[in-house]
């Protein structure tokens, strides 16, 4: 890739860019201008960029609230799964109301003398 308006950079500015950047002089500007290589940028493509599988910032957006709704929907079933074993747990330990009026029958109590 070519700077449009720019002549290659001559002598001490020939190593302006890094990492495999084209140097342009741009009579317009003062400072050396950097066409990167592919995976780089940066004013002197400086940067090295890693590699991604989405290609916008609303699809990052998009999958961050997707991932964030799938956790609180676990953890709200979590919650509600707890809540259900505890409840079962106290109902199997509480006697249950008829039990509290059984008269015991004493048998030893109707001897004979």
């Amino acid at each position: 890739m070519m700077a449009e308006h720019g002549i290659p950079c001559t002598g001490s500015e020939a190593n302006f860019c890094m990492n495999g950047g084209t140097c342009f002089k741009i009579p317009s500007v003062s400072t050396p201008t950097c066409v990167c290589s592919a995976n780089y940028e940066g004013s002197r493509c400086e940067q090295y960029q890693l590699f991604s599988f989405s290609h916008s910032s609303e699809e990052k957006g998009m999958m961050a609230a997707v991932v964030i709704m799938v956790l609180l929907i676990l953890v709200v079933l979590g919650v509600v799964i707890y809540y259900i074993f505890k409840i079962k747990k106290n109902s199997r330990s509480q006697p249950k109301p008829e039990e509290y009026y059984r008269v015991k029958s004493n048998t030893n109590s109707a001897q004979t003398v």
